[in-house]
């Protein structure tokens, strides 16, 4: 049945809290973003992981080691799992960037494969490594187990948008919020995606603040 990918997104940090980028910059989770993990552990609680792969940041690190704490796996590093780097953006709020940014930011948001954050990743180097480091693990796994791989969101999207092919004008379409998580199998290379952006197990009811980035990316659509 080919290798069946958990692809987790880290749960929530300060920066993401306070609507920050955050990139290659080490974070802490909040202790929304700990209840996160430890609720995707107990959704998980049934899968039996052959192995655990983590982005080297402290915020997928905690995120992982809290899904991984009852099971018999250890979590194995993958520098390639980190988000994309967004440059001088890192640090720094949505509403600010395109405040002193504004001609990168705009560029960015329209194609990001030819406009890379200000002194960033373009998306597609990005893809090229996290896409390269997805294969490898593939390549190392057997046939028919579940691998977890917890990593950002931005690693996360630009896999999705190969896999499914989405337009270069639609890549801003697929959402991961904090903790969420996707299922994948891939088979002879081809993905069969079952899940995306699933954050059930987080909380009893829908929340319209786990919609908060759609609110902020359509604010700023008139301008691109």
């Amino acid at each position: 049945m080919g290798v069946k990918l958990f692809l987790m997104r880290h749960g929530q940090t300060v920066w993401n809290l306070e609507g920050r980028y955050q990139g290659a910059k080490d974070t802490a989770l909040t202790d929304v973003g700990l209840k996160q993990a430890e609720l995707a552990s107990k959704y998980l609680s049934k899968v039996k992981f052959s192995s655990v792969y983590s982005s080297p940041l402290k915020r997928a690190m905690d995120t992982a080691n809290i899904i991984t704490a009852n099971k018999n796996a250890c979590v194995v590093v993958r520098e390639n799992l980190k988000e994309i780097n967004f440059g001088k953006w890192e640090g720094m709020k949505f509403e600010e960037i395109n405040a002193k940014y504004k001609d990168d930011y705009m560029g960015w948001l329209e194609d990001p494969f030819q406009n890379p954050p200000t002194g960033g990743e373009t998306f597609g180097c990005f893809t090229k490594r996290t896409l390269g480091e997805i294969n490898h693990i593939i390549e190392a796994s057997d046939d028919g187990t579940s691998i977890a791989v917890v990593t950002h969101g931005g690693v996360i999207v630009s896999l999705l948008v190969y896999w499914l092919k989405i337009p270069v004008s639609r890549w801003r379409s697929i959402i991961q919020r904090q903790g969420a998580i996707n299922i994948v199998v891939v088979d002879k290379g081809f993905p069969y995606i079952s899940q995306i952006n699933y954050t059930g197990h987080l909380n009893p009811v829908y929340s319209n603040n786990e919609d908060k980035v759609i609110e902020i990316y359509s604010s700023l659509k008139d301008d691109c």
